[in-house]
């Protein structure tokens, strides 16, 4: 029996600067990694960080897009288990 895929739209992702400074995990800093506006597909994310930390900070936002009702603790650990995985395997963007 074959399963049948949901129609999943396609997110609408877009990268600019989020705030004045870079984003930094440095206690303080007001400048989000990425933003979700969750159940939309619409995703920003500032493009001032490390291609690794971009990675994680995409899959962190997409998780927040798909699972809305997960609280931010279950969505980091997810976003951080898949962008691991992805990065060791090789996944790069491509400008």
């Amino acid at each position: 029996m074959t399963k049948r895929r949901q129609q999943i739209r396609e997110p609408d992702i877009t990268f600019r600067r989020l705030g004045k400074d870079r984003p930094t995990h440095r206690s303080g800093c007001k400048t989000p990694f990425g933003v979700c506006w969750k159940g939309t597909g619409r995703i920003h994310i500032d493009p001032r960080q490390s291609e690794e930390e971009l990675l994680d900070t995409l899959v962190h936002e997409l998780v927040h897009d798909v699972q809305p009702f997960l609280d931010e603790d279950a969505v980091d650990n997810i976003g951080i288990y898949i962008s691991k995985a992805l990065w060791k395997q090789g996944y790069r963007r491509i400008r």
